[in-house]
C-alpha cells in the first residue's frame, strides 16, 4: 500500500476534502505531490485513478473525479468537473462509449484546442467483444420478444385509432391515448435496440485481468512522461513497481483457481467478469449483458436457478456497489447458502475508502476470499 493514497483517501472519506476535485465535488483523491508546480492528472474512473496514482507516486498529483460511493458507469458530473479537467495537465479516461460524459468532455477539449493531454488507458490492449463472458444466451432473445411484442401492440393501437377516427369526436381522446401508448412501446423497443448495440460492442472491463491493468499502466506512464519529461525515469520506475505488484496478484489468483474443485461462478449482476474468465479459465455466468443498466428478466432468474442446481453452487455473487435483490432472491429460492461480494470495482465504497484500499487491495481483500469459497478451494 502506498502511503500517499492511504493518507489522502482516508482524509477524504472522513470530513476533510483534499485537492481541487475533492474540494468541489466530494470525490476521492489519490496521491498529491509536495511540489507546487507538479503536474496534475485527473481520472474518470476509480481503477484508472488508482493506476495513475501508482505511476505518479510522489512526483505528480493524481485525482479521482468520481465521488466515493458512486457507480462510475452511470455517474454524471457537474460543471465543476469540466473546469477541473480544463485545469489538469492530463485527463485519463476509458474507451469511447464507456462513460458518455467523458466522451462529451473529450469532444469539447478537441473543439476548444485545449492543451490538456488525454490518455485512453485501454489503448492498444487486447480487448474482448461484449458478451465474451458467459451471460445468459437467451437474454437477447428475451429483449427481441419484448420488442416484437411492442411492435405488434403498436400496430394494434393504430388499427384501433383508425376505427375511432371513423366514429367521431367522442373516440378521438381514446385514439390519442392509443397513439401515446404506441409511442411508449416504441421507446421501449428503442431501448432494447440500444441494448443490442451495446451487446455487440467492446467489453470495457479489462481491469478484471491484472495483466491487462499492467499494460494500461504503460499508457499512463507515457502520458505522464509526455506532460512531465523531466521526471520520465521516475514514472518508469513507479510503473515497473506497480507491474510487479500486479504480477504477484496474478499469481495469487491463479493459485486460488487451481485449488478449486469447480470452475463456475454465478454473478447476479451484469456481465463484467469476462476478462477474469478469459485470463484464468473460470466460467463466470452473469444474469445480464455488459451494460450495468440492464435488469434481469424472470427468464434470467429462472436460468440462474438452473445453473445453481446443475453445478450444485453454494454461493451467489453480487457487487457491493450494485443491487443485491436478484442475488438474495436466488439464495431464497435455491439451495445456495449465501450472497458473497465479488466486485468489478465500478467505484469505491465508504468502507474501502476509509481503509485506503486501491485496486490490488480490493482484489486481495474482497474478490480473492470470495473466489476461494465459491470455487471451493
Amino acid at each position: 500500500m502506498r502511503l500517499t493514497r492511504r493518507r489522502l483517501l482516508t482524509a477524504t472519506a472522513g470530513a476533510a476534502s483534499i485537492g481541487t476535485v475533492a474540494g468541489c465535488t466530494g470525490a476521492a483523491s489519490s496521491s498529491q505531490s509536495t511540489e507546487p508546480d507538479a503536474p496534475v492528472a485527473r481520472a474518470s474512473f476509480f481503477v484508472f485513478g488508482d493506476v495513475v496514482d501508482a505511476v505518479a507516486g510522489d512526483v505528480a498529483s493524481a485525482e479521482l473525479l468520481v465521488p466515493v460511493g458512486q457507480h462510475g458507469h452511470g455517474w454524471e458530473p457537474g460543471p465543476s468537473v469540466r473546469e477541473a479537467i480544463d485545469d489538469a495537465d492530463l485527463f485519463v479516461h476509458g474507451m469511447e462509449g464507456f462513460q458518455p460524459w467523458a466522451d462529451r468532455i473529450l469532444s469539447d477539449l478537441a473543439a476548444d484546442g485545449s492543451a490538456v493531454t488525454t490518455v485512453d488507458v485501454s489503448a492498444g490492449l487486447d480487448l474482448l467483444a461484449a458478451g465474451g463472458g458467459d451471460h445468459h444466451d437467451g437474454a437477447e432473445e428475451d429483449h427481441q420478444e419484448d420488442a416484437d411484442y411492442h411492435d405488434g401492440a403498436e400496430e394494434g393501437h393504430q388499427e384501433d385509432a383508425d376505427h375511432h377516427d371513423q366514429t367521431g369526436e367522442d373516440h378521438q381522446e381514446d385514439a390519442d391515448h392509443h397513439d401515446q401508448t404506441g409511442e411508449d412501446h416504441q421507446e421501449d423497443a428503442d431501448h432494447h435496440d440500444e441494448d443490442h448495440r451495446h451487446a455487440g460492442s467492446t467489453d470495457p472491463h479489462f481491469w478484471m485481468d491484472p495483466i491487462r491493468v499492467g499494460e494500461a499502466a504503460e499508457n499512463v506512464r507515457r502520458g505522464l512522461a509526455a506532460v512531465d519529461p523531466a521526471n520520465a525515469d521516475a514514472y518508469a520506475t513507479n510503473a515497473d513497481a506497480f507491474r510487479r505488484d500486479l504480477d504477484a496478484l496474478d499469481d495469487r489468483i491463479r493459485s486460488v483457481v487451481a485449488g478449486g474443485s469447480t470452475d463456475v461462478v454465478l454473478v447476479a449482476g451484469h456481465d463484467s467478469f469476462g476478462y477474469l474468465g478469459d485470463r484464468y479459465g473460470v466460467q463466470v455466468v452473469s444474469l445480464t449483458s455488459t451494460s450495468p443498466d440492464d435488469r434481469p428478466t424472470p427468464r434470467d432468474i429462472e436460468r440462474a436457478r438452473e445453473i445453481v442446481v446443475e453445478h450444485g453452487l453454494r454461493y451467489v455473487c453480487a457487487d457491493p456497489l450494485e443491487s443485491q435483490r436478484a442475488a438474495e432472491q436466488l439464495v431464497a429460492e435455491t439451495d445456495a447458502e449465501a450472497v458473497l461480494p465479488l466486485t468489478a470495482m465500478p467505484g469505491l465504497t465508504e468502507e474501502w475508502a476509509s481503509k485506503g484500499w486501491g485496486y490490488v487491495d480490493i482484489v486481495e481483500n474482497v474478490n480473492l476470499p470470495t473466489l476461494e469459497r465459491v470455487l471451493d478451494g
